[in-house]
């Protein structure tokens, strides 16, 4: 088929991503999910196929939209697309994929436990 003749064009070390590509007006934003190389820009229109859509603006419900072709998502995971990480946290949203742990919080220094490692702070 045409998908596998795409494939097989493409270098081994060039990625795919699914990547949101920006759409809407100044100030109403609406996105689209698309497969892409992964150093493809954007807003260049070379895109393999648009898996989705993300509208972030609350609607009268209080939600944000979103849709996605759930199928095709999983066709193009299993070519090896990767998605960035902002779909990767809708994703996780959604369900789809399992949500990346949240980083380790850092406890809060008190000031002065710096000055052991920088002699010039200390008092003598």
């Amino acid at each position: 088929s045409e998908m596998s003749k795409i494939l097989t064009i493409l270098p081994k070390d060039d990625i795919l991503k699914i990547k949101l590509v920006r759409w809407g007006f100044v100030k109403k934003p609406f996105y689209v999910l698309s497969v892409m190389k992964r150093r493809q820009g954007c807003q260049s229109g070379n895109k393999y196929e648009d898996l989705g859509w993300w509208d972030p603006s609350a609607r009268e419900d209080g939600n944000t939209h979103f849709g996605i072709k759930l199928e095709r998502l999983k066709y193009w995971m299993a070519q090896g697309a990767e998605p960035t990480d902002k779909v990767y946290g809708l994703l996780g949203q959604a369900g789809i994929l399992p949500r990346r742990p949240l980083p380790p919080k850092l406890k809060e220094s008190k000031g002065d436990e710096d000055i052991k490692w920088r002699p010039e702070l200390q008092k003598n």
